[in-house]
């Protein structure tokens, strides 16, 4: 008899930023490095003899966590990886229906066969990962072995391993993080699931889908999603919504907008948008109103490394709801694009707020700036995989 830990990885970006990661490679949170020692301490006493991970950081990360007290390597698998997302890679999901609207309503309706374009569908996912399980129970016959791998190839997986149609895929539900699913194998083709989707080790206060709203039969948080509108500063509306919004920033970290200079604005962002066409967005809800900006000043040079910050700003009425990592996930994604290595903000020294907001997303000071403004201390957060 083999024994297969099948184990989804801690939190990553796209679970927070709510953005679609399938095999993006992404990074993972500060709370997942929370959750990796409740999983950790989980698997302490438990005999493995292997730990084997997906290729990708998120899955590595967590994998490492379950292997550190056994003394073991992490050997990694391409095969483990999350569903191929196609075209849809690294885009906020509430983007899909407005640009794929007619493949985005065969996703929700039918996930199980549905594609992304240029994807796989969960089920095919979850087979080829189950094919992958079944190599690793060949090579470690009468063995303990953890695995661990994404949520809707897990999900794929034991829907097959059941014995259910594809459309019964919802009776299986979602994993929360760093879920655990344990299988009895004897020989590749014939096993037994003791249990699944089982997340006890977790404390309610560290549990993801706690956080946005997600519950385990429900495949949309709660919490607004938003997608990002491009600004189009030749529209005089738009350039006064950025002017509009970086008032309400200054006076909010400065208690006024005297140093504002409009033109010099509208000047800079130009420029940012000229280096990359998401340095200026606008965050949406699904009714089309604007409710956040997202100000990147991606001609800033100084520091080839850095992606600074111009301005995150969300409407005074949305605050609270959840879309702070949503800004935050679109800038790492727009400045991880271009090849920067820090997102970096500089925060007003006297601006508690603000600064709780950085300290919350694990951005570190490093240093001061001053400017017309006064002293503001820099604050930083890597972005890449190095």
């Amino acid at each position: 008899m083999t024994t297969v830990y099948i184990i989804r990885h801690a939190e990553a970006e796209g679970n927070v930023y709510r953005r679609c990661h399938g095999q993006y490679d992404s990074l993972l949170t500060p709370r997942a490095y929370e959750q990796l020692p409740y999983l950790a301490k989980r698997f302490e006493q438990v005999p493995l003899d292997a730990v084997y991970s997906s290729d990708l950081f998120r899955a590595r990360v967590t994998a490492q966590a379950v292997a550190q007290a056994h003394g073991l390597p992490v050997m990694t698998r391409t095969v483990l990886r999350e569903i191929d997302m196609g075209d849809w890679e690294d885009l906020p999901w509430a983007e899909l229906p407005r640009l794929w609207p007619e493949a985005y309503e065969a996703w929700r309706a039918r996930p199980w066969s549905a594609r992304p374009p240029h994807g796989e569908s969960v089920i095919e996912a979850g087979q080829r990962m189950l094919d992958g399980v079944r190599d690793l129970v060949r090579e470690n016959e009468g063995r303990s072995i953890a695995v661990v791998t994404h949520g809707s190839a897990i999900r794929g997986a034991l829907t097959i391993a059941h014995g259910l149609a594809p459309e019964q895929m919802g009776e299986i539900g979602w994993g929360d993080n760093t879920c655990v699913a344990k299988f009895e194998f004897d020989g590749p083709d014939r096993f037994e699931v003791t249990y699944e989707n089982d997340a006890s080790h977790l404390p309610q206060q560290l549990s993801t889908f706690a956080s946005i709203g997600w519950t385990d039969k429900k495949d949309v948080p709660s919490t607004p999603q938003i997608w990002f509108r491009r600004a189009d500063l030749d529209n005089p509306a738009d350039a006064d919504r950025l002017i509009g919004y970086m008032r309400t920033l200054h006076r909010s970290a400065y208690g006024t907008d005297q140093n504002l200079d409009p033109d010099a604005l509208l000047r800079d962002a130009a420029h940012a948008l000229r280096v990359s066409p998401r340095a200026v967005t606008f965050g949406c809800l699904e009714s089309g109103e604007e409710v956040a900006l997202v100000y990147l000043k991606a001609f800033y040079e100084d520091e080839p490394e850095v992606g600074l910050v111009g301005g995150f700003c969300i409407n005074e009425n949305y605050r609270g709801q959840g879309l702070s990592g949503q800004i935050l996930g679109q800038a790492i994604s727009v400045y991880r694009t271009i090849g920067k290595t820090y997102l970096c903000a500089h925060v007003a020294a006297e601006n508690a707020r603000a600064k709780g907001f950085y300290r919350k997303f694990s951005f570190e000071p490093r240093g001061n700036f001053t400017d017309e403004n006064g002293l503001h201390d820099r604050m930083f957060l890597k972005i890449s995989m190095d």
